[in-house]
């Protein structure tokens, strides 16, 4: 009985997400510090005062849809035993380097 007990324990605590930055925070954050329009320089700021890694892709002809693109990473935001969470940023800017919209979502790895 106490090794079953034991053993569930053991399963309980190796199966719960640990959460280290959710989603719905980050979400806020943006539409609380940037607005549509905001400059490419000012979404970089953003992200630099947060210490939020980011990179730029200017063009990709190869995929049209991956142009003007600021690529945010916020690494780790939650963990189960078997699998990793990271928060992915991508903005998205006209020709003339403005904000036209974003979007948030946790990406999931293995081991």
């Amino acid at each position: 009985m106490v090794s079953a007990v034991l053993v569930a324990s053991i399963i309980y605590r190796t199966r719960r997400v640990t959460v280290t930055v959710d989603v719905a925070k980050v979400e806020k954050d943006i539409r609380d510090h940037l607005s549509a329009g905001a400059s490419r320089a000012r979404v970089e700021a953003y992200l630099d005062e947060r210490h939020i890694h980011h990179s730029y892709l200017d063009q990709s002809p190869a995929e049209p849809e991956y142009s003007h693109i600021e690529l945010a990473l916020i690494p780790e935001s939650s963990r189960t035993w078997l699998f990793r969470g990271d928060i992915q940023i991508v903005f998205r800017f006209d020709d003339q380097d403005k904000l036209t919209h974003y979007s948030v979502q946790e990406i999931f790895t293995g081991p």
